[in-house]
This record gives structure tokens, sequence and C-alpha cells, in this order.
């Protein structure tokens, strides 16, 4: 996706969070869903489920459990990382970003500039909200985050793919990550105040 997606996704997200903490820290979450793109990594790390998969999953666990023995907390960086996060999940679900892609760079770019006028007129609308009209989903921990990406991720490659299919998904993905992540961070917070 380009740049501007990410922020229209990101404005998205926190227009409709009920993280209090996430929309205080607004700027650093709209950093973060771009960050992926302004980083040298960017020319030859593509953002593709195969290969930044078990970097993600990294990510979130640091977010939900913290790294070396020292629990997360909510500030800037917590947010930018989490801005990231929803960097790559927006595009493993966006077509070019697959393996499956048959076009060129060409192609690529033509798409994604057409994606996001897609992306900013469906936001616009009442359909995102009918999307997370079941709500979010409660992820008995970070495995069951982890699998529901994987197999919202092979749902979307055996149906048939256009921007339509990727924006349904780029929206619920994304808010039900965020969403669960918030969830599994305050749950595991409560472990760790009570132990």
């Amino acid at each position: 996706m380009r740049k501007k997606s990410h922020i229209s996704l990101a404005r998205y997200i926190v227009a409709n969070t009920e993280d209090e903490g996430l929309k205080k820290h607004w700027l650093s979450f709209y950093i973060g869903s771009v960050l992926p793109d302004c980083k040298p990594s960017f020319i030859y790390k593509r953002h593709e489920i195969t290969g930044t998969f078990p970097k993600l999953r990294k990510d979130i666990d640091a977010l939900i459990h913290g790294k070396e023995n020292r629990f997360p907390k909510r500030k800037r960086m917590y947010y930018m990382n989490l801005g990231e996060i929803t960097h790559y999940v927006a595009d493993y679900f966006t077509f070019p970003h697959n393996k499956i892609y048959p076009g060129g760079f060409k192609e690529h770019c033509a798409y994604e500039e057409h994606l996001k006028h897609e992306l900013r007129a469906f936001l616009k609308t009442e359909a995102p909200k009918a999307l997370n009209e079941c709500g979010h989903r409660q992820f008995a921990s970070q495995e069951a985050l982890f699998d529901y990406i994987q197999k919202m991720h092979d749902k979307y490659l055996s149906s048939k793919i256009d921007t339509a299919k990727d924006i349904e998904n780029i929206v619920l993905v994304n808010k039900q990550v965020v969403d669960g992540i918030d969830d599994l961070f305050l749950k595991n917070h409560m472990q760790h105040r009570v132990a």
C-alpha cells in the first residue's frame, strides 16, 4: 500500500478505538504505520507474509509481554511499534505484496494508486462499521491472534482478489489485530500486577 493509504487506515483505526492511549499517541501510531516504507530495508525486504511474519510475531510478543523481562509501557514507542504492525498486516492483504501477483513493478504501483483512492472512498462510507458489526474477536492467546492472521490470509488467497477484497481484509483484519493486541496486553498486565 502507499504511505497515504497507511495513514488513511491509521486514521480510521484511531477514530474507532476504545484505547485511550492510542487516541493520545495518534501521531506516533501514524508515523509507525508508514515507517517500514521509509527504512532502507524497504528496497530489499519485501513486505510479504512469507518474509516478515516471523518478525511480526516477535514484535507483537514484545508489545504484549515486553522485552528482556521489562513490562512494556504504553507510550509513544509502543504505539509507533503498533503502527508498524498494522503496516505489515495491511501489506499482507494487498495483492501485489503476495507471491501469486503476476505483474511487475509498474503494475504494482498502478494497483496501489487505485487502491489508495478506493480505500479513502470506502472509509468515508458506513461500510467499515458494517464490517466490524460482529464486534471484535476475543483472542485467548497471542497464538490465537497469529492463527487468525494466517487463516484470514489463506482465505484471502483462495478467493477472487481485487481492490475491494483487499480493502475489506485490510480494514477488518487490522482492526481485529489492534483490538486483539490491546486485549492481550490488558490481560497480561492484570496477570503481571497480581503476580
